[in-house]
């Protein structure tokens, strides 16, 4: 930890992992050597002078559930990349779900062991300054069936079947033969960027519910101020000053803390949409591999955030979600540059037309070798292509992303 603390680092981060410390159901070994490794490791940590974030709940890991959970026939289907951390990138694994009546029981009993233990070494007599709760299987979940009432959650968004129907051009009597794999295959295949907002605005409302639901356990108050859910500040700036980013809308794709990312696959559905757009991320993502430029998705639903930027490439397809729609308002009411290589986007999550990019006086100009039109707002503008074909292509957005590349150095 010395070393640590010679080249900088301010900062410890602690997971602690479930299935370390339970061998099986009820039976763990705080009483001996994991207690003890804990505190000295706590303990060792505020000697040195670091501070400590606590990662606690359900991280990608595969030592995140005790062996006597692993044979839970309550699955959740989540992409290979993103809880083993290698490829293939088009594969699932099934793990066990949180939402299991004996898994949840036993993760609460052991959650609020644990939390009686750390909240004894909390900032200020501490190191432990917050804590993060993690819950991976639910939040990169991609099942349909299963105990996460996902038709209860669709049934918020849409309480009236008709609203349904007219929007995926289909004649269902009810939700719940939406909410099967045989109906999501049919959705799907009508409206593949709607389907997948559907079911990731769906999956936040159960993770929010079971998220408030392990903050209602039996943990200590000082503790339970400090406990933010994963996805907080996620999207913040990495600690570098960009003043220009790339961020990609990225309904179709899964991303793991703006980094690791795999196309969306429900029920193993693997749509031609999912693999288009997860194929446009990794060209976009490579390209921008070794430069400044910041590569963030764009928000999908409330709480995502991201920072200001004084210019912005957007690579989006003909639909974009109201909460990017209105980060991308506040970004040219602060007077940013908005680029849209690939068009300007058309519909909402609710297939209404986007009126905020209209208006203002339009121009043309020449950047990056492409004709641009320009629409200046009050304070910002933004840009997309006079003819889309050219920067529609691989070759195209890598030109254009070159072009980006030198705004950005010499910005910075």
């Amino acid at each position: 930890m010395r070393d640590q603390v010679a080249l900088g680092v301010s900062q410890l981060s602690i997971p602690i992992l479930w299935g370390i410390h339970e061998s099986a159901p009820g039976i763990r070994d705080f009483s001996k050597q994991s207690k003890l490794r804990i505190e000295k490791l706590l303990t060792l940590a505020q000697n040195v002078g670091l501070s400590v974030r606590l990662v606690l709940g359900f991280p990608a890991h595969p030592q995140v559930f005790p062996n006597w959970a692993m044979q839970e026939i309550h699955r959740e289907i989540v992409p290979k990349i993103l809880w083993e951390g290698e490829p293939p990138y088009f594969s699932v694994i099934s793990v066990p779900s949180p939402k299991a009546t004996k898994i949840k029981e036993g993760f609460i009993s052991f959650f609020e062991e644990v939390s009686a233990i750390v909240s004894l070494y909390l900032s200020p007599g501490g190191p432990i300054t917050d804590a993060q709760l993690f819950l991976d299987p639910l939040e990169l979940s991609q099942s349909i069936s299963g105990e996460l009432g996902y038709s209860k959650f669709l049934e918020r968004r849409y309480p009236d079947i008709d609203v349904f129907n007219k929007r995926f051009q289909t004649h269902y009597k009810n939700l719940q033969a939406v909410a099967t794999p045989s109906g999501a295959k049919l959705i799907e295949s009508k409206r593949p960027w709607l389907f997948a907002y559907d079911y990731r605005w769906s999956r936040a409302q159960w993770v929010r519910e079971y998220y408030n639901e392990l903050l209602e356990s039996r943990i200590p108050e000082n503790l339970k101020k400090i406990i933010k859910p994963k996805s907080y500040g996620s999207n913040e700036s990495s600690g570098h000053s960009y003043k220009i980013g790339v961020c990609f809308e990225s309904t179709l794709i899964q991303f793991e803390n703006n980094k690791a990312m795999g196309p969306f696959i429900v029920e193993g559905l693997l749509s031609s949409s999912s693999v288009q757009a997860f194929q446009w991320a990794n060209i976009v993502q490579e390209s921008l591999e070794k430069s400044p430029v910041d590569f963030v998705p764009l928000p999908i639903l409330p709480g995502d955030t991201l920072p200001n930027y004084s210019a912005l490439t957007v690579m989006c397809g003909k639909y974009i979600p109201q909460e990017a729609c209105q980060y991308l308002r506040r970004q040219l009411e602060q007077g940013a540059q908005l680029f849209f290589p690939m068009g300007l986007p058309q519909y909402d999550e609710n297939l209404e037309s986007l009126q905020f990019f209209l208006g203002g006086g339009k121009t043309v100009i020449e950047l990056g070798g492409f004709e641009w039109f320009r629409i200046s707002k009050e304070t910002g503008s933004l840009f997309y292509p006079t003819q889309t074909v050219s920067t529609g292509s691989i070759e195209g957005i890598r030109s254009w992303l070159r072009e980006f590349d030198q705004l950005s150095q010499g910005a910075n």
